[in-house]
């Protein structure tokens, strides 16, 4: 026995609709992503865009999801034990320095040097001192990703691995 036209257009209302219903629960299980990733960080500041790497003597805080134009800021924490001479120095890689521009450096450094592929800076530190802490202000030059290293000198080195959203 054939159906009814009226079983047939109701038949296809009902396809459509669970079409639009399941599309409907799509886009409402990517807005909950974003909106979880957004509060927590893979946007901008919080928990999933801060990382630290290093010990002992050398360690290094930095954003890992930045914007470019933005202002960001490396946070390195050298130990007293790394000083040589009286002197704690610090290399950034020229494949990081090439992609900011660094805005401050707290406190000021003694002096700088650039070597092959690396700026070094020299800041005094007194004997007896548990440490120092220096802080580079900068802004993402470029976007995408960069990767470079930092290490004090007769420290270990760091690995820097950072992504500027446009």
């Amino acid at each position: 026995m054939p159906q009814s036209p009226q079983r047939e257009d109701f038949a296809a209302v009902m396809r459509h609709h669970r079409a639009a219903w399941r599309v409907e629960r799509i886009g409402w299980t990517i807005v909950a992503a974003l909106l979880l990733g957004t509060m927590f960080g893979a946007f901008g500041d919080g928990p999933l865009s801060r990382a630290g790497a290093g010990s002992g003597a050398f360690h290094v805080e930095y954003g890992r999801l930045l914007r470019s134009s933005a202002p960001a800021e490396f946070r390195f924490r050298a130990d007293g034990s790394a000083a040589q001479g009286g002197l704690i120095r610090l290399r950034i890689s020229r494949s990081l320095l090439d992609r900011m521009e660094i805005e401050s450096i707290v406190p000021q450094p003694l002096r700088q040097v650039a070597g092959p592929g690396y700026a070094e800076f020299a800041f005094p530190v007194t004997k007896g001192a548990g440490g120092i802490d220096i802080n580079v202000r900068y802004r993402p030059a470029t976007f995408g990703r960069q990767h470079g290293e930092m290490s004090l000198i007769g420290s270990e080195t760091v690995s820097i691995d950072q992504f500027v959203f446009p």
